[in-house]
């Protein structure tokens, strides 16, 4: 017979379990771990943003819209369908993600800007700082995320 020991949480090392894995990995192409729960749910609205309605095995509604209209012809509607693609899945998938903002600027807007597109998202978390994620959308079909703490 194999025993089990109960451990309390409060004897849990936090240094050695995590909550899941990072979106950009860690060193030596390791994944690296995450142990804070704000770190958690940056990582979780990169992977719903990052990935298309249909990919995701067992999940087919899981995901948004963006990679496929992030190319389209800039108009003034696309600001808006933007917008929405990225609110109603964050609402039903993320409830936990309060977004506050959602700027675009397109190419249209600022000449100079050096991307297709640019869509700054800025966020809280419930019980945490303020954040933003910044995706970009070069000519050639590349799509960048980066994040910053406000």
């Amino acid at each position: 017979i194999m025993g089990y020991e109960i451990i309390s949480p409060a004897e849990i090392n936090t240094n050695e379990s995590g909550l899941g894995i990072s979106f950009n990995g860690g060193n030596n192409r390791v994944f690296k771990s995450i142990r804070l729960t704000n770190s958690q749910a940056l990582e979780n609205l990169k992977n719903l943003l990052l990935t298309r309605v249909g990919e995701r095995y067992l999940e087919p509604t899981f995901g948004t819209q963006l990679l496929n209209i992030l190319f389209e012809p800039t108009v003034t509607e696309l600001k808006d369908e933007i917008s929405d693609i990225i609110i109603e899945p964050v609402n039903f998938w993320l409830p936990y993600i309060n977004i506050e903002d959602i700027d675009i600027i397109t190419h249209e807007d600022d000449p100079s800007l050096q991307h297709h597109i640019m869509i700054t998202i800025s966020f809280s978390i419930d019980g945490f700082e303020r954040n933003s994620i910044t995706i970009t959308a070069n000519e050639n079909g590349t799509v960048e995320i980066g994040e910053s703490n406000e």
